[in-house]
């Protein structure tokens, strides 16, 4: 019998040995309690566009409405979804510290199984008809993250799951011989430019950035497909000048056409500059609600 004991004891040992050490290694990686306050990274990215061989560099784009970086006091939404089922949503602003931190103290919390996404502007409600002015080519500007699974607090909004244009930009640049008029008004017209119908015919007047330049920008609804764009514009004595061009509408793409006003015509001039509609900068930090 003693025999069998001394037998049977070191195995049971060295199993035991074995069990706990297995135990110590599971224990070293704490998991995170769930409803731990979340840390978010956010970053704007790279937009996928198509492979182009005109596709043109360009300096980057004024911050104030094309949004290439996040500011101080912008704010996103960020949701929290479990197999396709919404489970929880708040708004998150950017501190001049460089953090994010929840609107009113409702801060979201770590859960497991789980994936969370980020948009901004809060409330997007579609592309503005009328963008001459920035904040509301600004509230047309629809960026996104990809869904992303975590396994802790922190949520990184950034790399390959950053914010990105859900629309496309349309900039044109107008040359002349001669000096070119005073343009008051510059609009854009196509099939469902705005909001992607088939069939309906939609408008937009667009932003003049910078009151010196002969350049106009505006968002635009993304299309599978090349549509003709109409141009119409209007001089500050009344003249319209007309003027069509194609464009491809890529999601996440910037197209610019340049225009060349002859004899009161206007005539695009070369192919157009498509380019990814990005610039990216990163803010993170971790949340403190007393910020």
């Amino acid at each position: 019998m003693k025999k069998q004991i001394l037998n049977i004891l070191p195995y049971i040992a060295s199993g035991f040995l074995l069990l706990a050490s297995g135990c110590t290694d599971e224990q070293s990686a704490i998991p995170v309690a769930s409803g731990t306050p979340l840390t978010i990274t956010a970053e704007i990215g790279t937009s996928a566009s198509p492979s182009s061989t005109d596709r043109l560099g360009d300096a980057a784009p004024a911050n104030d409405y094309d949004l290439s970086t996040f500011r101080t006091g912008d704010q996103i939404s960020v949701t929290c979804t479990r197999n396709s089922a919404l489970l929880a949503s708040s708004g998150y602003t950017l501190n001049a510290a460089g953090s994010w931190k929840a609107l009113t103290g409702s801060e979201l919390g770590f859960l497991p199984a789980v994936t969370y996404r980020a948009s901004f502007p809060v409330g997007y409600d579609g592309i503005q008809a009328s963008q001459e002015k920035k904040a509301d080519f600004l509230k047309s500007n629809y960026l996104r993250t990809p869904e992303v699974p975590v396994s802790g607090a922190e949520v990184k909004f950034t790399d390959t799951n950053a914010f990105n244009h859900e629309n496309a930009k349309l900039t044109l640049k107008f040359t002349g011989v001669n000096t070119l008029p005073v343009f008051s008004r510059m609009t854009v017209q196509a099939i469902g430019l705005r909001t992607g119908s088939s069939t309906a015919t939609e408008s937009i007047n667009m932003l003049r950035p910078v009151d010196s330049e002969y350049i106009w920008c505006a968002v635009i609804y993304p299309r599978a497909k090349n549509t003709e764009i109409s141009i119409t514009i209007t001089d500050a004595y009344g003249l319209t000048y007309k003027a069509t061009v194609k464009c491809g509408m890529a999601k996440g793409t910037s197209y610019t056409y340049t225009l060349n006003l002859q004899n009161n015509i206007l005539v695009p001039v070369g192919q157009a500059e498509i380019k990814d509609w990005t610039v990216s900068s990163r803010h993170n930090g971790d949340f403190d609600p007393s910020i």
